[in-house]
């Protein structure tokens, strides 16, 4: 009998052993938020530091054709505008955030190679004057002589964001990313790219920036179209 009752006593009843069920997955979730955390912190510090250098070479690369007749209130807006799109942008990539059926760092991640892509087409340019660049060619010569000094800005922005969004999308594509849409990345991209034709417009006459940005807006849109449905269709017939 004695031995009887001392085994029930070692024997944990039912509440004592739903209640350590309890306190060890409190236990376990405080570690892993712990960890989860520090993590997180430790991506928006590098996307901070990312989207910060980022904006400071944005502007000093596509600000330097037209230094000289910027106001500082330019320079302060395109760094504030690079600075803050930026950081998101890394920090939506780093952390892998979505919404609902859009996968937001996707979108993101074409924008900012988008943005890698056009700051090594602005570091290979000839001259730092994009658009005195762009007359000097067959092409700006051509479009300046049929549509006029706006005209011409609205095609380099339309061909420039062909390339860039294009290029983007495909090589996105490529890596097995697939967009729902278009119509976000695209946005995105043309927000990060426009600070640029801000800061190139300085001296420039209104309808000839506004051509410009109408042109990079149109170029965003069907360049991230064409660069990710025909590859797209091309991996499907390949794979």
């Amino acid at each position: 009998m004695v031995n009887s009752t001392k085994a029930e006593e070692g024997v944990a009843s039912p509440r004592e052993v739903r209640e350590s069920v309890r306190q060890g997955i409190r236990d376990a979730l405080g570690a892993e938020l712990e960890r989860t955390s520090s993590s997180t912190a430790r991506r928006l510090a590098l996307a901070a530091v990312l989207g910060l250098a980022g904006a400071i070479g944005a502007v000093v690369l596509f600000s330097v054709g037209s230094l000289h007749g910027a106001h500082g209130w330019h320079l302060a807006v395109c760094a504030s505008a690079w600075a803050g799109l930026l950081v998101h942008l890394f920090s939506v990539v780093l952390l892998r955030i979505r919404a609902g059926p859009v996968h937001v760092a996707q979108a993101a991640a074409l924008a900012l190679v988008g943005f890698a892509l056009a700051a090594v087409l602005g570091l290979v340019c000839p001259d730092p004057h994009y658009l005195d660049w762009w007359g000097s060619t067959s092409l700006g010569r051509l479009s300046h002589g049929l549509l006029g000094s706006a005209g011409s800005a609205l095609c380099l922005g339309l061909c420039s964001t062909l390339l860039i969004g294009g290029v983007a999308s495909a090589t996105l594509t490529l890596r097995g990313v697939r967009f729902r849409s278009i119509h976000l990345p695209a946005a995105l991209l043309f927000l990060l790219l426009w600070p640029a034709v801000v800061l190139q417009s300085v001296e420039t006459p209104i309808a000839v920036a506004a051509l410009w940005s109408v042109g990079l807006m149109a170029g965003s849109l069907v360049g991230v179209r064409l660069g990710f449905r025909p590859v797209r269709g091309w991996l499907e017939r390949t794979l």
